[in-house]
């Protein structure tokens, strides 16, 4: 069987099928949680892949992390996330258990339309997530992933158990996803191509301008080295054994040719908050408003003060390095409702007005 047929289309969109594009409006996007706040250039250790793929800790992943298969449900989308809840939880546990695709397909947006649009991914997987695949199947099977038929309220259960705590949108270039990835955890990530340029190649090469698909995929743990004299990373697909092993490796082109074009990463944020303890006293005055997108020194002092402070939750601001970016999005509009819940300011809306600068001038005088 020709691969492409995967991608027969069945409606038209921007790309066919698979991942969907993101059409949230700009207000929508300024809300997210993205990488950008939480990591500055961290220096990696690229190794070779003939290197990488001998280490004991590397064989064993890539044995005990099981591949998936949507045969032609154009579940691309919710194959990959569920595959990164599993290695979440494969992380925890030791054990890799199989999770089931068709909770989160099923839940989409667009249903009953093909394909999926991954704020839908990301927000399924936080409220509902899904369950282990031995109860509700979801490989190899193609019409029946849009009904949660026998879903019943102990699966909801397990989902909740199961779920993640919040998700955290990646884009960039390869070294940002490669940070990550070396933090140890699965990226979901949106893939373009044209034809004839995602067959069954362990190494997938660019060689047609014109994109006509959109597909998803998921980054591997700690999975990024040299390969071929290029940067790459290891990602697992959901099209069965096809590529090594169900497997292939994604060099920089796809990466500064705009082919990926984003992705998402679940995280609990306060387990990124491993510098915050050892934050110096902050000493600071802020003199002009802030709100997402500001960028600046006045951001930087704001992202570390308010991870000196905590609530019921923990650390208002989370130090996933041992300095601060300088980049104010919905990870730090997040930490200013909470100071703004904790010292009673109104209205809380993660906006640095006048009365939230007093209040932080006050405590970081």
């Amino acid at each position: 069987m020709n691969i492409l047929n995967l991608f027969k289309p069945k409606i038209q969109k921007q790309y066919l099928n698979g991942s969907l594009p993101d059409t949230r409006i700009a207000e929508e996007k300024a809300k997210d949680y993205l990488t950008k706040e939480l990591f500055m250039a961290q220096p990696l250790v690229w190794e070779d892949f003939e290197t990488w793929k001998a280490k004991p800790e590397n064989q064993r992943m890539l044995n005990d992390i099981e591949v998936n298969n949507q045969n032609q449900s154009n579940s691309c989308a919710a194959q990959s996330s569920s595959l990164a809840l599993a290695i979440n939880n494969y992380i925890e546990t030791g054990k890799f258990r199989k999770f089931s695709a068709k909770p989160i397909y099923a839940r989409r947006r667009n249903n009953p339309d093909f394909g999926m649009y991954l704020d839908d991914v990301g927000n399924i997987c936080i409220s509902y997530a899904t369950l282990y695949e031995m109860l509700y199947p979801s490989q190899n099977i193609e019409g029946q992933m849009n009904a949660l038929d026998n879903y019943t309220s102990d699966f909801e259960a397990i989902g909740k158990v199961l779920k993640s705590k919040a998700y955290i949108w990646v884009q960039g270039g390869i070294d940002n996803y490669a940070s990550i990835l070396a933090t140890g955890k699965p990226i979901i990530m949106t893939v373009i191509f044209g034809e004839h340029e995602w067959g069954n190649e362990i190494n997938p090469q660019i060689i047609d301008a014109t994109t006509k698909y959109g597909h998803s995929i998921c980054g591997l743990p700690n999975a990024y080295f040299t390969y071929q004299g290029k940067k790459a990373i290891l990602i697992q697909d959901s099209w069965g054994n096809i590529g090594w092993n169900g497997r292939r490796i994604i060099t920089e082109e796809w990466f500064t040719q705009n082919r990926i074009l984003f992705g998402i990463w679940f995280e609990d944020l306060n387990n990124l908050s491993v510098f915050n303890p050892q934050q110096p006293t902050i000493h600071y005055q802020w003199t002009r408003d802030l709100y997402v997108g500001c960028i600046g020194e006045d951001v930087r002092q704001l992202q570390l003060a308010l991870a000196t402070i905590q609530d019921e939750n923990g650390y208002l601001f989370p130090l996933a390095t041992q300095n601060a970016t300088n980049y104010f999005g919905g990870i730090t509009r997040n930490a200013v409702k909470r100071f703004q819940a904790k010292f009673g300011i109104a209205p809380v809306e993660g906006f640095v007005g006048i009365l939230t600068r007093t209040k932080l001038n006050e405590l970081f005088k």
